[in-house]
């Protein structure tokens, strides 16, 4: 799970858990941010280049083009799941 995601949000309302819920990034292998991170990443790999750190813009924010999906299969699911009485 996520602890330090790149979100104005979490990092600003003085609880150290991110806010519940949303869906960041994942893995970037073009590792964008990685000169303006203190980090490093942990490996060029495609599928290891992922950094739980709040300057890591490029793999792990907070965005509406990772949240709006999963809101709209969640409802989706929702919406197929008889409801039982």
């Amino acid at each position: 799970t996520p602890m330090h995601v790149h979100d104005r949000l979490s990092a600003a309302d003085g609880v150290r858990e991110p806010v519940p819920g949303w869906l960041s990034g994942g893995p970037n292998p073009a590792q964008q941010d990685r000169r303006d991170c203190p980090v490093s990443y942990p490996s060029k790999l495609p599928a290891l280049s992922w950094l739980d750190h709040a300057c890591s813009y490029a793999s792990n924010e907070v965005a509406i083009n990772w949240n709006a999906p999963l809101v709209y299969v969640a409802a989706a699911v929702q919406a197929l799941t008889p409801v039982e009485e």
